[in-house]
Formats: structure tokens, sequence, C-alpha cells
């Protein structure tokens, strides 16, 4: 009898301890059990793999990231060697080694590049160099010092609430009476998980596990049955712009959730925002959004582990705009009107927020992204006369 109550009470306890974020959050491991061909696929997804842990060799080897070095100037330089336990990034000062840090956790799907942090007892400090995978090169991180190695800039909750999908912080008021912040290293669920998008699911998982013979979702929001603008809403929260801010986390934004009900959240203005990270005020300053009811979901498949072609993204948009004429286009250029609608309608940009310094020179490269703003682009029409 007494081990029987034993094992029920450590049941209990792993039930409602599994899961950082709370008895609420069932972990997406569950959701496996009956959905496992839309959590294979979304395992190999951006939004999953868009932060990871690399405390071993093993999950730095992963990325392919080359060893090498940053030069600064003839007498400073950052080296990435591999020691024991993973990959280093180790600053040198006259030839001299005077800091060495492991690569501890990554941000980035690896799509374009990648942004490493290293724990600095309970805080995640982010390190000097990126590597940009498209260049395959080392280059300095956007907004560190152009002649000096820097590892002291800590990344806040608010980084990680776009990255991760929860972390649970502590404020620690310091010797000068600010207050800083300090993560409980367990609590920090890596990328982008099922629940994070879906809500809280375990309602869900036991109404389903004691209830198989039902397939209609029940405890959980549907998408379709939202209005567009809560649906847009719900991608909003990580990608309407760091300005965006809120008082309480937005670990716990749930379908349905309105961003207008937080502080300091800007709207299009008739202006163009920078493209790096307000794809949501891009695209409701397009007549695609405006008139078309076009969300995010019309043209990403959110679960996919495939990259989507220009080709299919086009079939897309033709889907809507069969009797589209084209008259500013030579026959020559026609076949692009069945492959590529992307590249004139929504063609990539240089962010002003973000260029990447290269090795041993002043030169930086920008960051580019395609604007989310699906419109008639005047100068291109220019371009091409």
């Amino acid at each position: 009898m007494l081990s029987s109550i034993v094992i029920v009470i450590v049941q209990c306890t792993q039930i409602k301890e599994k899961d950082s974020r709370g008895a609420a959050y069932a972990g997406s491991t569950t959701c496996n059990s009956c959905h496992k061909n839309i959590a294979d696929s979304y395992a190999h997804n951006a939004h999953f793999n868009t932060s990871g842990f690399l405390t071993s060799a093993t999950a730095t080897d992963s990325l392919t990231l080359p060893i090498g070095e940053f030069v600064f100037n003839e007498k400073t330089k950052v080296g990435i060697e591999k020691r024991k336990g993973g990959l280093y990034q180790i600053a040198y000062i006259n030839g001299k080694e005077v800091k060495a840090e492991r690569l501890d956790f990554v941000f980035g799907a690896g799509l374009s590049a990648y942004t490493f942090a290293f724990w600095y007892g309970k805080k995640l400090m982010q390190m000097p160099l990126n590597y940009l995978t498209k260049e395959h090169q080392w280059v300095n991180s956007p907004g560190f010092p152009a002649e000096q190695i820097y590892f002291g800039r800590p990344i806040i909750a608010r980084c990680l609430e776009c990255h991760t999908s929860y972390v649970d912080k502590k404020l620690i008021q310091t010797n000068d009476l600010k207050e800083e912040e300090e993560f409980v290293k367990g609590s920090l669920i890596a990328g982008i998980d099922c629940e994070r998008c879906h809500g809280p699911a375990t309602k869900h998982v036991e109404f389903h596990q004691q209830n198989p013979e039902v397939k209609e979702a029940t405890h959980m929001v549907s998408y379709q049955s939202l209005p567009l603008s809560r649906r847009i809403d719900m991608c909003g929260v990580c990608h309407s712009g760091i300005e965006l801010q809120s008082l309480t986390p937005t670990f716990f934004f749930k379908p349905g959730d309105t961003l207008r009900s937080l502080p300091q959240y800007s709207a299009f203005t008739g202006k163009d925002p920078d493209v790096h990270g307000n794809q949501k005020q891009l695209l409701e300053a397009g007549l695609c959004y405006i008139i078309g009811k076009t969300d995010c979901i019309s043209c990403h498949e959110i679960h996919n582990e495939n990259k989507v072609s220009l080709k299919i993204y086009s079939q897309k948009c033709i889907s809507c705009h069969q009797n589209v004429a084209h008259t500013k286009i030579e026959e020559k250029d026609n076949a692009l009107l069945s492959t590529n609608c992307i590249d004139c309608h929504m063609p990539v940009k240089e962010s002003s927020a973000i260029g990447f310094q290269v090795s041993n020179s002043k030169d930086k490269i920008p960051y580019k992204v395609r604007t989310h703003r699906i419109a008639v682009y005047k100068d291109l029409l220019k371009a091409e006369k």
C-alpha cells in the first residue's frame, strides 16, 4: 500500500514539473503520440530550430562550423578553436590568450546566420562573433565595437521571448541598486515548440487520451476560427519588431489574444519599417492583406520541413491573380510570370538596423531580408526599362 502511494506521488510530481511553464503545459513531446507526422516534419523547421543548446562537442559539430579567426587589428583578434567539450571563441591580445568561452547556446536556424551565447553564472552573454552561413565566414556581432573584443552584452529575456519557448527570469538587485536579469537554467526551453503557438495543451491531451473516439479537437483554439487580425497577431508576437513591449512575458500570448492590448505596439504608419523583424506591419501595408485578407499561413506552411521555392510561392500568388496583365514585361520574360512573382513584388532589401563587420576591415556585409510588403515597386519597373 505504501509503495502504491509513493508511486502515485512520484507520478503526480513528474506530471506537474515536466514543463517549466507550469501544469497547464503538457510538453511538446506529448504531441508526438497523436501528431507524429507533423511533429517529425516540424522538428526540421526553422522555427523549431531558432535556438538550441550547444553543451557538447557533437552539438557544435552538427552545425558544421569551421575553426578560424577574426582580426580586429594587428594586436587584437578572436580565434575560433575546438577544445575539450566543444567550440570556443578565444580573445588574443598581442598574441596572448586573455579570455576563452565555450559556445553554450545558438540563436538562428542557420538559413542566414548563427548568433552564439555563453553562460556567465546565471546570465546568458552574447559572444563577439557571429557566423554567416551563406558567406561561410565569421563576422563581428552586430552593434559590437569595431576595434575591441566584447564579451559583455547580456542577452535579455525580451530576446528569448522570440527565440525560445520559455525561460524563468529573476530580477537581482546589484550593489549600486540597479536591477539585472538572471535566468533559471533548467527552465529554458529552446526553439519555438508546439505549445508556444498553439497554447497550453494539458487539458487537450488529457481529454483525448480519455476519449480517443473523439476526433474533433477540444480545449484547443482553431486558427481557422479566429478573425484575420488575431491570426496574424500570433505570428506578430515575434514578427513585429523589437519595439513591441509587454508588461508580462509574451511567452504566454495565446491564439485569440490581440497585440493591440500590449503597450508600445506599433502598427503600420505609412512608412516602411525596417525589413528585419517587422514582417507583420509590412504585410498589413499591402493590398493583399487589406483587400485579399491574406495572412501568414496563406503562403507559409508552418509545419513543413522543406524550404519552399520561389515557384511554389508564385503559384500561391497566381491562385488569386490569374487575370493580371503585366504590360511592362517583355515577351521574352513571360516565363517569369508563372515562376517568380516574388522578386518583383516582395524584393530583397537591406536592413538599416543590422550589418556584419568583416575580418581585418571596417567594411560591413549588409543583412538582407525579403520585405513582406506585397506591392508594385515602381523603382523596380524603372530599372527594367
